[in-house]
């Protein structure tokens, strides 16, 4: 047993070597046992080939129909999509010129305010901000007056209503003398 290696074949093989394998003389036999054997696992290789072969044509046929559904399926979903959006652009095309009106008819009616704030805008880009901060010290300092100022104050405010006596520095000339 010890040059011996295990390998598995058809019990039948098997069965017909292990008879011949003891007598000696019965080598010939044991090499045509061996290659009916070989022959018969030669024939299935060649039957299991054959059948594999053909199942796999048979795979690739159904494969190719598959490809061919799916190919016109593409080209179907393709045409309804071309023709919806052909539909759309048609109805576009139709309703640009009214659009192009109402988009001119805004820009029209936006082009005064757009004008306007402008003009708003130089305006605000000429105010001093010195004079302005001025200009609010001046009203905190009317505000918090009281007493003799307060009275003098509201005169000059009732009975002298010129721009030029109410310039911030009248005002804080007043408001600073405080008398």
């Amino acid at each position: 047993m010890q040059n011996r290696e295990l390998i598995w074949v058809e019990k039948e093989f098997a069965e017909k070597y292990k008879v011949l394998e003891n007598e000696k003389d019965k080598n010939d036999e044991r090499c045509k046992v061996l290659d009916e054997y070989i022959q018969k696992l030669s024939d299935q290789s060649k039957a299991d080939f054959k059948a594999n072969l053909e199942s796999l044509e048979e795979d690739v046929a159904i494969y190719s129909g598959l490809m061919l559904k799916v190919k016109q399926s593409f080209e179907k979903a393709k045409e309804t999509q071309l023709s919806a959006f052909y539909a759309l652009w048609e109805k576009y095309e139709v309703e640009i010129p009214s659009v192009r009106d109402k988009v001119s008819k805004i820009v029209s009616e936006l082009e005064p305010l757009n004008k306007k704030l402008k003009e708003i805008n130089d305006l605000i880009g000429k105010v001093s901000l010195y004079n302005a901060n001025s200009m609010i010290e001046t009203v905190e300092r009317l505000a918090n007056s009281y007493g003799k100022s307060k009275d003098m104050i509201e005169f000059l405010v009732n009975n002298f209503k010129e721009k030029s006596c109410l310039s911030t520095s009248c005002a804080s000339a007043i408001v600073g003398s405080d008398t």
